[in-house]
């Protein structure tokens, strides 16, 4: 007997570091516990989950992507194509974060400045009208 579970705890997005932490998610395994065979087959996969304590409209975007990039590989993919070094996931994870600029969104760069053909152009206030 059992229940089908999805892990969260591997994937909490409001715990930022100064570090590159999409690669720290990109490690993150949800079969990856001291369970039988059969427990770890009653794993369906896996949530990344940010909280408000830090966060709110003005910063929510920034937080998520690229991060969730990185974990949504991660649950989609083959095992066989995740177990490489989590370095080797960032040309993808850069492609996805310009392509969210391209689309209006303040993705932030997941790896330190990067270049994207498009600048991501906030819409601020005209003060001086």
């Amino acid at each position: 007997m059992g229940r089908k579970i999805s892990f969260m705890h591997l994937w909490y997005l409001d715990h930022i570091s100064w570090n590159i932490d999409y690669q720290d998610y990109y490690k993150c395994d949800p079969h990856d516990f001291d369970g039988t065979d059969a427990q770890k087959r009653m794993v369906m996969g896996g949530e990344a989950a940010m909280w408000g304590e830090m966060v709110d409209a003005t910063n929510v975007i920034q937080r998520i992507f690229p991060r969730t990039s990185a974990v949504a590989e991660k649950l989609w993919s083959s095992a066989k194509f995740t177990k490489a070094d989590p370095a080797t996931v960032w040309p993808r994870l850069q492609e996805m974060q310009c392509r969210m600029v391209r689309r209006g969104f303040p993705a932030q760069p997941g790896y330190g400045p990067g270049f994207c053909e498009v600048e991501y152009e906030p819409n601020l206030p005209d003060f001086d009208n």
